[in-house]
C-alpha cells in the first residue's frame, strides 16, 4: 500500500508542476505566431474564445490554481507516509 500511495503522490506532483507551467506553453501556442493566433480565434467552438483576455486570465489563473492543489494534495500524502 505505501507503494502505491508514493506513486499517486509522485504523480500528483508531476501533474501540478505540469499544471503550473501550462499556462506559458499554452500562451506560446496562441501568440506564438500571427497566422495561427487568427487561425485559432476564427477556428471551431471551443477554439474561438482563446482569443479574449478575460477567457485566458480564468483559464490560466484555473490551470495554476489545479496545478497548486495538486502539489499540496502530493505533499499532504507525503507527510502522511
Amino acid at each position: 500500500m505505501r507503494k502505491i500511495t508514493i506513486l499517486i503522490g509522485d504523480l500528483m506532483r508531476g501533474l501540478g508542476a505540469v499544471l503550473i507551467a501550462s499556462p506559458l506553453a499554452l500562451y506560446w501556442f496562441i501568440h506564438g505566431d500571427y497566422d495561427r493566433y487568427i487561425w485559432i480565434i476564427n477556428g471551431p467552438a471551443p477554439f474561438d474564445s482563446f482569443g479574449s483576455g478575460p477567457f485566458q486570465l480564468w483559464m490560466f489563473i484555473g490551470l495554476i490554481v489545479c496545478g497548486f492543489f495538486f502539489m499540496a494534495l502530493s505533499g499532504r500524502l507525503k507527510k502522511e507516509e
